[in-house]
C-alpha cells in the first residue's frame, strides 16, 4: 500500500496541475510560468503556417493576473516569432477569448470543460474568415481552416484538464489527465522543434526522443509504442514529413521496449539499431544524418539520467500493473473468518468444561436423608436412630440400598428386623423413599437429556468453527482473475457485437469460473454449439453451472467441466401395505465438481418415516450445495436431529457418498446406514460402518463412519437401504459381479427386483446405483 501510495504521489508530481498547484503559492513564479507557456505555445507552428497553439494556451488561462501574463506571453510570442501581418490575427484571437472569459468569470458556465475550447474553436473559425474572406473559396481552404479551428478547441480542452490543479478522483480522471499531460508535453515540443544546437539537433525532438526512450524502458514495450506514435505525430505535424517520425519514433520506441528487463546498454543498442534501419529506409530524406545525430545524444542523455530521476518518469509511463485489491481484500475477510473461526473454538471449549463441571446430585444417600427429614422428624425415637445408634442405622440403609435399586423400588422386607421392630412408622417411611428414589430417577434421566441436548446444542459451536475455517481456507487459496482469459472472452465478445461484462476467476481448487452478463446475449446463444465456442476460446472444456443458476438472455455462468462423469440410477419400493416409502433418496453435483449421493431410511415406515428422511435429505442439501465440510456436515444434521422435539422427529440412518470428479477420490459418510458396495474390476469391497443413526449419536461418539477411497473409470458403487439385504447379501454379490453396471438405472430397478424376490416387500427399499467413466 505504501508502495502504491508512493507512485501515485510520484504520478502526481508529474501533472502540469500538479506543478501550476505548487506555484500558486507565489504570485512571482505562477505568472512567470504563465507567460512562458503562452510564448512557447504561440511559437508552435504545425501543417506549415499554423500557430492555434497560442491561443490555447490563453483558453486555459484564468481571468486572473496569471491569465493576463499567459496573454501576453502568446502576444509577445506571435510578434517575435511570425511578425506582424502574421500575428495579428492570433493576438486578436487570443484577445477576444481573454476578454470572454474575464466578463464570464463570475459565471457558472466558464467553469464547464467544454465551454472555453468551444470558445477558442469559434473566435479562431471567425478571425480566419475575417482576414482573407477566403473561407469557402476551395475545398483545401476549408480544410485548412476546419484543422485549425479542430487544432484548437482540442488543445484548449487537452490544456485545461492538463493544468487544473487538484487531485483527480476515480481512474477516469486520472486517464484524462495523464493523456492531456502528454498532448501538453508534445505541443511544447512542436515549439521547440525549430530551436537547433549547433544548426544539428532540434531540441524539441531530443526531448520527445528521451521521454520514448525512458517510456519504453520503464513501460515495456506496449507503452514504448504508444509514445512513439504520439510524439512522432507531433514531430510530423511540426516538421510536415508526411509521418516519417511517427513510423522511426513508434517501432524504435515498440521494439527496444522488449529489452527493457535487460539493462540500459542493451536497450540503447536496441533503440539506436532500429532507428537506424528505420532511417535508411527512408532514401531521400534530408533530416536522415540529424535525426541520427538527435538519437545519438538522446542516447548520451539517457545513459547518464539518474537512476532517481528516470524512477520518478518512469512511474508516470509504466502500465498499471494488475490490481492487487482483490488478493488482499480476500486475505483480509480470510483473516477476519479465522478469527471468528478460533472465537467459536473458543467459546465451545469454555461452555463445555462449564456443562462438564457440575454439581453431584446423584448420591443415593440422598434419598435416605430426605426421606428421614420428612417423616421421622416429629418421631419419637429419632434420637435413638439417628443419634445414638446412627452407625447401626447407617449400615441397615447400606444394605437395603442394592436391593432397592436392582428392583426399583424399596420394600419393607429390605430393612432389617430391628429397624422394623423400631420403627412405629415404616411404612410411611418405605413411601416417602421411593418418592425420593421416583425423584432422583427423574433428575437423572432430565440432567441425562439436558446433557445430550446442551452438549449437542454447544457442538455447534465447534461445527459452524470448522466451516468458518473451511470458508476462510477458501478465501485464501482462491487463485483470483485470470485476466488473460478474461481478455480473451472479452475479445471474442466484442467481435460478436456483444458488449458485456466479464469476470473470469479461479476458486481454491484451480477450477475455472467464468461468467457473463449482458443486455444481449441472444447472438451467442443461438448458437447450438455455444458452449463449444467459449471453450475453444478460454482453452478449456466448459459446463453450466450445477447451482441452479439458468442461462439467460442476459447471464451465463459456466464452470471448468471435470474429467470424470458419473452415470446414476435410482430405484425405490415402499413397504407393503404402506401408502409411502419411509426411504428418501438424492444426488447431486455442487460447484466443486463433487457429486454428493444421499439416502435416508426414517425410524419405521409410512408417513412419519417419510417425513424425517426426507427432512434429513433436505437439511444435509443444503449444507452440502453451500460448500460445507461433508462430515461436518452429517455432524450438524445429527445435533439438529438430537435438539428436536421427540415427538415431530426420532432417528434416520443416513449415508452419503461423495466423489470428486477431478480426482476420483470417494468418501462415504455413515450414520448407522447399511453396508454399500462397490467393484472395481473383479474386486467387490464391502463398505460398512459402526455408529448409531443419527439422532441417536451424542457427545464423543456424535461423528459418523468415515471410509475413503479411490474410484477409476469403470468402477461401480451400490448404495441400498437395510430393506435390500435384510436375509443378506450374497446374492448382491454375485450379481455385481456380472454387470458391467453400463446402464445404472437399470442396475438400480434390477438390485430392486432381485431385492424384492429375496426378502419380500416386508420393508421399504431403495437403491442408488452409479458408476464412474471418463467424460468423453
Amino acid at each position: 500500500m505504501a508502495v502504491l501510495q508512493k507512485t501515485k504521489k510520484r504520478r502526481l508530481s508529474l501533472t502540469a496541475g500538479a506543478i501550476f498547484a505548487r506555484l500558486k503559492a507565489s504570485r512571482t513564479a505562477s505568472c512567470s510560468l504563465n507567460f512562458v507557456l503562452g510564448f512557447m505555445m504561440s511559437g508552435a507552428r504545425v501543417m506549415g503556417n499554423m500557430a492555434p497553439f497560442g491561443i490555447a494556451a490563453v483558453a486555459r488561462a484564468p481571468a486572473s493576473p496569471e491569465g493576463i501574463f499567459c496573454l501576453l506571453g502568446a502576444c509577445t510570442g506571435y510578434l517575435l516569432t511570425g511578425g506582424f501581418d502574421f500575428g495579428v490575427r492570433y493576438i486578436a484571437s487570443a484577445l477576444l477569448v481573454f476578454t470572454v472569459s474575464f466578463v464570464l468569470r463570475d459565471t457558472k458556465l466558464v467553469t464547464k470543460a467544454w465551454f472555453m475550447p468551444c470558445v477558442a474553436a469559434l473566435v479562431s473559425g471567425v478571425t480566419n474568415y475575417l482576414n482573407s474572406f477566403e473561407l469557402f473559396a476551395s475545398v483545401p481552404i476549408l480544410a485548412g481552416a476546419l484543422t485549425e479551428l479542430t487544432l484548437t478547441g482540442g488543445a484548449a480542452y487537452f490544456f485545461i484538464q492538463a493544468t487544473r490543479p487538484g487531485p483527480r478522483t476515480g481512474e477516469e480522471a486520472e486517464r484524462v489527465q495523464t493523456i492531456s499531460s502528454l498532448v501538453l508535453c508534445a505541443c511544447l515540443f512542436i515549439s521547440l522543434a525549430n530551436v537547433l544546437i549547433l544548426d544539428v539537433i532540434s531540441v524539441g525532438r531530443f526531448l520527445a526522443l528521451l521521454l520514448i526512450m525512458t517510456a519504453a524502458f520503464k513501460g515495456g514495450a506496449l507503452t514504448g509504442g504508444a509514445a512513439g506514435v504520439a510524439f512522432g505525430f507531433a514531430m510530423d505535424l511540426a516538421a510536415g514529413s508526411g509521418g516519417f517520425f511517427s513510423m522511426a519514433y513508434a517501432i524504435s520506441g515498440l521494439i527496444s521496449g522488449f529489452f527493457s528487463k535487460h539493462g540500459r546498454l542493451l536497450f540503447l543498442v536496441g533503440y539506436i539499431a532500429v532507428n537506424t534501419i528505420a532511417v535508411i529506409w527512408v532514401t531521400g530524406f534530408e533530416l536522415r544524418m540529424p535525426l541520427m545525430y538527435e538519437v545519438f545524444a538522446a542516447s548520451v542523455a539517457f545513459a547518464v539520467l539518474p537512476e532517481k530521476l528516470l524512477e520518478i518518469l518512469g512511474s508516470a509511463a509504466a502500465l498499471p500493473l494488475p490490481s492487487t485489491g482483490e488478493a488482499g481484500l480476500r486475505r483480509y475477510a480470510a483473516a477476519r473468518a479465522n478469527r471468528l473461526s478460533h472465537a467459536l473454538r473458543d467459546l465451545y471449549g469454555t461452555v463445555f468444561r462449564a456443562i462438564n463441571s457440575r454439581t453431584n446430585d446423584n448420591d443415593v444417600a440422598t434419598v435416605f436423608d430426605r426421606a428421614s427429614a420428612a417423616v421421622c422428624v416429629n418421631c419419637k425415637n429419632k434420637s435413638d436412630c439417628w443419634q445414638k445408634s446412627f452407625m447401626d442405622t447407617l449400615t441397615i440403609m447400606n444394605d437395603a440400598t442394592e436391593p432397592m435399586l436392582g428392583r426399583g423400588k424399596l420394600q419393607t422386607d429390605d430393612l432389617a428386623d430391628r429397624f422394623l421392630e423400631k420403627c412405629p412408622s415404616v411404612h410411611t417411611f418405605v413411601t416417602a423413599v421411593n418418592g425420593e428414589l421416583r425423584a432422583l430417577m427423574y433428575r437423572r434421566q432430565f440432567r441425562s437429556r439436558l446433557s445430550e441436548n446442551r452438549s449437542a446444542a454447544y457442538g455447534q459451536y465447534k461445527d459452524l468453527a470448522d466451516i468458518v475455517e473451511g470458508l476462510a481456507k477458501d478465501l485464501q487459496d482462491a487463485n483470483g482473475a485470470d485476466p488473460l482469459a478474461e481478455r480473451r472472452l472479452s475479445r471474442f465478445l466484442r467481435a460478436m457485437d456483444i458488449s458485456a461484462d466479464v469476470s473470469v476467476f479461479r476458486d481454491g481448487r484451480g477450477r475455472l469460473h467464468a461468467i457473463i452478463e449482458s443486455g444481449r446475449l441472444n447472438p451467442l446463444l443461438r448458437q447450438e454449439n455455444w458452449l463449444d465456442t467459449l471453450s475453444a476460446v478460454l482453452g478449456v472444456r466448459l459446463c453450466k453451472s450445477p447451482d441452479g443458476a439458468e442461462t439467460t438472455a442476459n447471464r451465463i455462468s459456466v464452470l471448468e467441466a471435470e474429467p470424470l462423469v458419473v452415470s446414476v440410477g435410482i430405484a425405490g419400493m415402499k413397504k407393503k401395505g404402506e401408502a409411502v416409502s419411509g426411504d428418501r433418496g438424492t444426488y447431486f453435483k455442487t460447484e466443486q465438481g463433487v457429486l454428493c449421493v444421499i439416502l435416508a431410511d426414517g425410524m419405521g415406515s409410512g408417513e412419519a418415516a417419510a417425513k424425517e428422511s426426507i427432512n434429513a435429505v433436505r437439511t444435509l442439501e443444503t449444507f452440502l450445495r453451500a460448500g460445507v465440510d461433508p462430515a461436518v456436515a452429517m455432524k450438524l444434521l445429527n445435533s439438529v436431529l438430537l435438539l428436536k422435539n421427540g415427538e415431530d422427529w426420532g432417528y434416520s440412518t443416513v449415508d452419503l457418498m461423495c466423489v470428486d470428479l477431478f480426482t476420483g477420490e470417494a468418501c462415504f459418510y455413515k450414520y448407522g446406514a447399511a453396508p454399500s458396495f462397490v467393484k472395481n474390476g473383479k474386486a467387490i469391497r464391502r463398505v460398512r460402518g459402526e455408529s448409531l443413526a443419527a439422532g441417536l449419536c451424542a457427545g464423543d461418539g456424535s461423528s459418523p463412519d468415515v471410509v475413503r477411497m479411490k474410484l477409476r473409470p469403470g468402477n461401480v458403487a451400490l448404495i441400498a437401504s437395510d430393506g435390500v439385504s435384510t436375509a443378506g447379501d450374497n446374492w448382491l454379490r454375485e450379481m455385481l459381479l456380472q454387470t458391467d453396471g453400463r446402464d445404472a438405472k437399470a442396475l438400480a430397478k434390477e438390485t430392486l427386483r432381485r431385492a424384492a424376490k429375496e426378502n419380500g416387500p416386508e420393508d421399504d427399499m431403495t437403491v442408488l446405483a452409479l458408476r464412474v467413466d471418463e467424460r468423453s
